[in-house]
């Protein structure tokens, strides 16, 4: 079990990160997912990612951090979406996320206290183990808030990954140029 850090502490972790890697279902979404079949007889999936999380995950790129995401389902919709956001690592139907994490940092040679992980479920702990700050929404399950450093007040698909998100470029100098576009 991870303490929660003092708001000291988790400036000074948020200051080192390079990487940022997050979940999906229930942490980008609400965790909804549903299910149609099309005029082929396929199984088509639909999820909607909310859109300040969506443009939170751009504006990490566009500031210079490193983004991936982990998810144990597969979206063909969410795999277009993560590239027009420019994710750098898109990793889907793959529930051995600490093999999938250490592959990320050997591939981007950053150490895991350069590195932000955000979860809502069971199959998250092993990378939140492994990551300097583990972060969870606000409706994560128990044993996730019990694993993270830090757990958002708003909860998955309604907004945690842009609080987290806000936070980190603001600890890094990089949330002035992101206002001054607009």
């Amino acid at each position: 079990m991870k303490a929660a850090l003092t708001a000291k502490a988790l400036e000074a972790r948020l200051k080192k990160i390079r990487l940022v890697i997050t979940d999906i279902d229930g942490v980008l979404t609400g965790g909804t997912i549903y299910h149609f079949v099309d005029t082929a007889g396929e199984l088509v999936e639909f999820k909607g990612i909310h859109a300040q999380d969506s443009i939170a995950l751009a504006w990490l790129a566009e500031s210079g951090l490193v983004t991936g995401v982990i998810s144990g389902r597969v979206s063909k919709g969410t795999d277009a979406r993560l590239r027009i956001l420019k994710v750098k690592h898109i990793y889907q139907h793959r529930l051995d996320k600490a093999n999938v994490y250490a592959e990320i940092l050997q591939a981007e040679g950053l150490k895991p206290d350069q590195t932000l992980y955000v979860g809502d479920d069971i199959p998250d702990l092993a990378v939140m183990r492994l990551a300097g700050l583990a972060v969870a929404p606000a409706n994560a399950r128990p044993e996730v808030k019990a694993a993270a450093h830090w757990v958002t007040k708003a909860r998955g698909g309604e907004g945690a990954f842009r609080e987290m998100t806000e936070a980190l470029l603001k600890s890094q100098g990089l949330w002035t140029p992101i206002l001054k576009r607009y």
